[in-house]
């Protein structure tokens, strides 16, 4: 078989009902760190620590809901890039706007 049938294969197959659950499951526990996170009190952590956690989030349901797995490599090196891109304008923008988030009175 070769590469190609292999992939479009796999595409067709797409995902069993086990590894829904699965990445329900990832998924659910990432939220309830998220979640105890939002409560916890550690200070300028907070922010950066749930941006990485919805970034994984994301990716995850991009992967597999999204069927971008599934994809051609070049596919998904051009959402990777995007994402980074994208990644990197929110840090540049948080950080030009930090005071004003941390400290909104002052």
């Amino acid at each position: 078989m070769t590469t190609t049938e292999h992939h479009e294969s796999a595409a067709h197959e797409g995902l069993g009902p086990r590894q829904y659950v699965t990445i329900f499951a990832i998924l659910t526990v990432v939220t309830v760190i998220e979640l105890w996170l939002s409560y916890s009190d550690i200070g300028g952590l907070l922010i950066p620590l749930l941006i990485l956690l919805s970034a994984f989030k994301f990716v995850v349901v991009v992967a597999y809901f999204m069927h971008l797995r599934f994809e051609p490599r070049i596919l998904n090196r051009l959402f990777a890039g995007g994402f980074v891109l994208a990644t990197l304008v929110l840090f540049a923008l948080i950080s030009l706007f930090w005071n004003d988030i941390t400290h909104p009175l002052g």
